[in-house]
């Protein structure tokens, strides 16, 4: 974390990682189970350059937050969200509901630019759809979208249901999120239309590759191991319409 950085701990359910200076105000949005810590976390230690908190801030506050059920794993050691544990498995709009909660509680000013990952996505498009004066822009990393789903047959739909509803029983005891899909899609397909503003969607260039799962035992039944390109195809096409909805900048070689 930049060494601008400070931690807000009175926030009651939900707790956050900022940045105390500049504007617009940078929010990250993790993915499914994913606590604030993974935006200043590099995969590669031997990579160039900071990882994603620590570079936002050094030009604008930075906000990044644990939703409840979130969680850090390295090696053996879990370390669990620092927010209250909610019942499970949660909405996007349950997602939106808190985000918005969180911010005002805090009272982080705006504007926002949304910064959001994988299911993330799901929350700051919803965000954006419901509070339009609060956010100016989107930057929209490898995050799932209802344009995915709606790409799949009927029976790869429950494929995908299926491989993506995988929660390991070790987890329970840290309260981990689950999410419903269902509902979090249609509150999309129902949501009002983003207001112009600038997008940037960033997508994998790595097809999904279900062959490690299968040599774990850990795909579930009667799903064929080559259903991870069909996956992907779907992925993209729906990027690429989202990216055309949003009249977004749509970058597909990310390496």
């Amino acid at each position: 974390m930049s060494r601008r950085s400070i931690r807000t701990t009175s926030l009651g359910r939900s707790e956050s990682l900022a940045d105390v200076s500049g504007s617009p105000t940078v929010v990250l949005v993790s993915g499914r189970s994913d606590r604030a810590d993974i935006w200043k976390t590099l995969v590669n230690p031997r990579q160039s350059g900071p990882a994603v908190l620590p570079g936002a801030a050094k030009f604008t506050r930075v906000c990044a937050y644990d939703r409840p059920g979130t969680f850090t794993i390295t090696g053996q050691h879990i370390e669990a969200s620092r927010s209250s544990p909610v019942p499970q498995p949660t909405t996007a709009a349950n997602g939106m509901t808190d985000l918005h909660a969180l911010l005002t509680a805090a009272k982080v000013p705006g504007p926002y630019v949304l910064v959001a990952h994988s299911w993330g996505g799901l929350i700051a498009r919803l965000y954006a759809a419901y509070y339009p004066n609060e956010v100016s822009g989107l930057v929209l990393v490898d995050t799932l979208t209802e344009l995915l789903y709606d790409g799949l047959t009927p029976t790869e739909q429950r494929w995908w249901i299926s491989l993506n509803s995988r929660y390991s029983p070790d987890l329970d005891p840290y309260h981990q999120e689950k999410t419903n899909f269902g509902p979090s899609f249609q509150s999309l397909r129902t949501a009002p239309e983003l207001r112009r503003m600038p997008v940037v969607i960033l997508t994998s260039d790595q097809p999904y590759n279900l062959k490690p799962l299968a040599a774990q035992g850990d795909l579930p039944a009667g799903i064929p191991v080559n259903f991870g390109p069909v996956i992907f195809k779907a992925h993209v096409a729906g990027q690429m319409m989202l990216a055309k909805r949003l009249n977004a900048k749509l970058i597909l070689d990310t390496r």
